[in-house]
């Protein structure tokens, strides 16, 4: 994953409806306890002195995390209502988590993601607890949101292991509507459209036609440059790929057959592919935009201003502020739209969240482990894991709609020096996450909030889909990885092909050759899982 952005103004999600529930909505729902019920578990008196404090071992699955200890003003406060101190390590390498499952050796607690299939091993009572027997012996009085918890009930045995960060039932997004639903957008050269009229964009063809516009008018100007990452070309991210409904990765849906199956099979996906083919074929994007190795390579275009639109979703500050450092035009904006190829179609969201704290079985002191996670699972705990404490950091709005922060807020340094965001993600929702990215004084808040209405109004929850999820060293993760791979080199073909029955011929030619290396089996497979997935968060 990455590391959150901390800045309180508005921040666009990377895809226009693909994260609509990538995290959990800040209802009250997750638990009932007062932080004075919660610091009576750890001590008689409710003073968590530092002679009463326990102090838990937390392993953080991720090499990039920031925070090397758990200090700064809000863990403090945590430790202060919660009796439980940490002490923590990072991962050095991906090899370490897998070392220690098989040892046996696991700390108290673990926080990853499922990267080498780790949250599916460590959902395992003989390896963690189960969050229900967990609660239900040390802090009965604490209640799960069940519309949460159900996603995460394993086959085996039907109990949780635990709750992933980044998830949101669609009833928990509607309760704050200024947790914005990210909506990516084009950035594009400011000057140049007003130039040309600021012609009203609202679909893909609309953009094509700017594009064409741009390329007539100043031939010595790439029309569209994209970012390294969003080509589209075996990327998980492309600005068209949401815009014509689609997915990049693993598994898609169909409503009409109640069906999934590998992604390139997606009804819809030949029409996005001869839309990109055309951008290429009409000199609208170079060859050499698929051959860069990394993002500053892309980068160099936009900050140098030799392309009209930079395509990676909204990023038109981080571009101005590039342009200031070089000392070239600040002359970039967000194109505030959404690009829809069809209006009818929908985007079914898959997303179940990101990474989930576990409780060994080795924790010293399961009681500790049960008040902490009360805690941070808690609307106090969430919001003050990510936003800091309230009536010092931050207080509601006057509607109660969304956090309104202190000044310091937007400094990095002051949020590490604090200890504040990346602690919000081991129990944070999306829209815990989100609210913290509003801002009402931002100019294009009121089109913001309209894109993200637009869409939610296309999206269907449908987590089922992305509990379809191969086990590490299967035959069906097997054939996974090789039609990924086949993908990525026979992608290459049909964005390059020179023409459109080319085009055609060479998708055509990928479906043939994923059905060869066992694309029906895995088909097969997938909905199976699908289905059973499906009955057991319907019971």
């Amino acid at each position: 994953m990455r590391k959150i952005k901390k800045s309180i103004g508005i921040l666009l999600a990377i895809s226009m409806l693909v994260s609509l529930c990538a995290c959990g909505g800040t209802s009250g729902t997750q638990g009932n306890e007062t932080t004075e019920q919660l610091k009576e578990k750890t001590t008689e008196s409710g003073d968590s002195s530092s002679e009463e404090q326990v102090t838990l071992d937390l392993f953080v699955n991720h090499t990039w995390w920031p925070l090397q200890s758990w200090s700064g003003s809000v863990p403090e406060y945590i430790t202060d209502q919660t009796g439980v101190n940490i002490n923590v390590t990072v991962a050095a390498d991906s090899q370490q988590l897998p070392l220690m499952i098989s040892s046996g050796e696991l700390p108290d607690l673990i926080y990853t993601d499922n990267t080498g299939n780790m949250i599916s091993l460590l959902s395992d009572p003989d390896l963690c607890w189960s969050w229900e027997d967990l609660m239900s012996e040390y802090n009965p009085g604490y209640t799960f949101d069940e519309g949460r918890a159900k996603i995460y009930r394993t086959d085996t045995d039907g109990k949780f292991y635990t709750i992933r960060n980044n998830y949101s039932t669609p009833e928990e997004l509607e309760e704050y509507d200024a947790a914005l639903v990210g909506v990516t957008v084009p950035t594009i050269r400011k000057s140049i459209y007003e130039e040309l009229g600021s012609p009203e964009i609202k679909t893909t063809e609309d953009f094509y036609n700017l594009l064409i516009e741009v390329k007539n008018k100043y031939p010595n100007l790439i029309p569209c440059v994209f970012n390294t990452n969003w080509t589209g070309a075996g990327q998980t991210s492309c600005q068209f790929l949401t815009d014509f409904g689609l997915v990049n990765a693993d598994f898609a849906y169909d409503e009409d057959k109640d069906e999934v199956c590998y992604y390139i099979f997606q009804d819809g996906r030949l029409d996005y592919y001869k839309f990109m083919n055309r951008l290429y074929r009409e000199g609208l994007m170079i060859a050499e935009n698929y051959a860069f190795n990394n993002e500053d390579e892309s980068y160099q275009y936009a900050y140098n201003l030799q392309c009209f639109a930079y395509i990676k979703g909204s990023n038109a500050k981080e571009l101005n502020q590039e342009c200031a450092t070089l000392g070239t035009d600040q002359d970039w904006m967000d194109l505030h739209v959404a690009l829809n190829y069809d209006t009818s179609w929908k985007n079914y969201d898959r997303n179940i969240g990101w990474s989930g704290l576990f409780i060994s079985k080795n924790c010293k002191d399961p009681e500790a482990a049960a008040t902490l996670l009360g805690y941070l699972f808690s609307d106090e705990g969430m919001r003050t894991a990510f936003w800091g404490i309230e009536g010092e950091m931050w207080n509601w709005s006057e509607d109660n709609k969304y956090p309104v922060f202190c000044k310091e807020y937007t400094d990095n340094e002051w949020q590490e020096k604090n200890g504040l965001t990346e602690w919000g993600l081991l129990s944070g929702t999306w829209a815990t996450e989100r609210l913290a990215n509003y801002n009402p004084d931002d100019e294009y808040v009121d089109e913001l909030l309209m894109l993200s209405n637009q869409a939610k109004e296309k999206t269907v929850s449908c987590p089922a889909v992305g509990l379809v999820i191969p086990d590490a060293d299967s035959d069906e993760q097997t054939i996974k990885s090789k039609l990924d791979t086949m993908v990525t080199n026979e992608e290459m073909k049909i964005f390059l092909a020179e023409s459109e029955d080319a085009c055609e011929k060479a998708y055509n030619d990928m479906l043939n050759l994923a059905r060869e290396q066992g694309a029906d089996n895995l088909n097969a497979w997938a909905n199976e899982m699908y289905q059973a997935a499906k009955a057991t968060m319907e019971n």
